[in-house]
């Protein structure tokens, strides 16, 4: 039992790194759509929007972007608002790296800045405490002040990632502060509760999936972290369309360097240190980052989810025939885990039901907000204001996978609606 269940854990990792080597390649087809003209008047506000990927995201590889863009894709979410006059940015971050490395990078391209990881993070886990310099290559043109609010918007991994980067803008870091001292990175320091007005994410994990248990108790993230490491030491830091951005862990090369350097210690170091997306796509790691992030009482939290998966006879769930093909074993495998235990969580009804890789339950807001959450839509039927600190989610899109709010073909009107609905949401408060 104990060696097919390793056997599953391995197939599972390799699809899911497969999954995102060929989603550029796969696409193929028609054209994108025209975008349609925005009525600017429907807007009250103006804040900028910076989408964050989730794990195993890119920038750009052979013109086609990880928010859509691809010859099957109804269109490219970041050029739909720019060409309307709406700012979007696009930030890359670590493809694998953990939530707290990931906001550190995203906070580092905002303000033009050296990545500073933090002195004491980066003595708890064993890496470098600064990273790439992006001086001279602000995300948005010029250094964020952080007094002019933005929206900040997560997909999948990417939902716990601008969770805490909202967190640590607000309220800093007490462990950070006490480590460093005078030198410090104002990340850590808090104070810029206004800096966001909004927080949105699209199937964000935020209380973790199985499907991360199932790789990192079966040591899968061993034979990952060994291919990256081979990946840097041959190749350099980029792996296809991914600058893979683990040169503070000496996985791949720091910045200025060609090649990594190989080195056991640095594979296991890395697998072992708990600090990176698979540890924190876990059940238990989800808990630990969740324990971790506040909300910041002065934004608002919306959080979209999907449902890609239908009850079988037997009582389990199994993929819909849209579901993304290669999403189709963990979604199998989630549907398959109701009246199980996992890392102290009962799997219920709403950890079977799934988009393909995140359970409705983690897709929906993070459980140590449970008691405050709202359904949206409910919460304007019955003319409530819409409060900011408060968790309000969508009913989830039946029909959508995880990776259609990235621009694929299966929006339930229109890519376009979509995206101008979720303006209407964010800006009319």
């Amino acid at each position: 039992m104990k060696k097919a269940k390793k056997t599953v854990a391995l197939l599972l990792s390799l699809v899911l790194v497969f999954s995102f080597a060929v989603l550029p390649a796969s696409a193929e087809g028609e054209a994108a759509q025209e975008t349609a003209t925005l009525d600017k008047t429907l807007f009250k506000t103006d804040y900028p929007y910076v989408f964050v990927h989730g794990m195993g995201g890119w920038s750009d590889y052979n013109g086609e972007a990880y928010w859509g863009g691809w010859a099957n894709s109804e269109g490219d979410v970041i050029k739909l608002y720019n060409d309307n006059g709406i700012e979007a940015y696009a930030a890359v971050v670590g493809p694998l790296s953990s939530a707290w490395d990931r906001a550190c990078e995203l906070y580092a391209q905002l303000m033009g800045t050296v990545v500073d990881y933090g002195e004491a993070h980066s003595k708890a886990h064993g890496h470098d405490r600064f990273g790439y310099d992006y001086k001279g290559k602000e995300l948005m043109g010029k250094a964020w002040d952080m007094k002019s609010p933005i929206n900040i918007v997560g997909h999948s991994f990417g939902g716990p990632t601008v969770r805490l980067f909202a967190s640590l803008l607000a309220y800093g870091d007490k462990d950070e502060i006490a480590a460093s001292g005078s030198d410090i990175s104002p990340f850590f320091t808090g104070g810029h509760k206004e800096a966001i007005h909004a927080v949105i994410t699209f199937s964000g994990v935020h209380n973790g999936s199985p499907v991360a248990n199932l790789i990192v108790d079966n040591g899968l993230l061993y034979l990952i972290g060994a291919g990256l490491h081979l990946a840097g030491v041959f190749f350099g830091r980029n792996l296809m369309m991914w600058d893979l951005q683990l040169g503070h862990f000496g996985v791949t090369p720091v910045q200025g360097e060609e090649k990594a350097k190989f080195s056991l210690k640095t594979i296991l170091n890395f697998v072992k240190a708990n600090d990176n997306c698979g540890y924190d796509m876990t059940l238990r790691g989800a808990k630990e980052l969740n324990e971790k992030i506040k909300i910041v009482d002065s934004a608002y939290y919306y959080s979209y989810s999907c449902i890609s998966s239908e009850e079988t006879k037997f009582g389990t769930q199994k993929p819909i025939a849209s579901n993304f093909q290669l999403f189709i074993p963990t979604s199998l495998y989630i549907g398959a885990l109701e009246g199980k235990t996992i890392d102290g969580v009962y799997m219920d009804k709403s950890w079977a039901i799934n988009d393909g890789i995140v359970p409705l339950a983690s897709a929906l807001y993070p459980a140590d907000d449970a008691q405050t959450a709202k359904n949206y839509e409910s919460a304007i039927e019955a003319g409530e204001k819409i409060e900011t600190g408060r968790w309000y989610y969508m009913t989830p899109m039946v029909g959508f996978d995880h990776f259609d709010f990235c621009g694929t073909i299966d929006y339930l009107t229109s890519f376009e609606d979509f995206y101008y609905t979720l303006l209407e949401t964010v800006n009319a408060r």
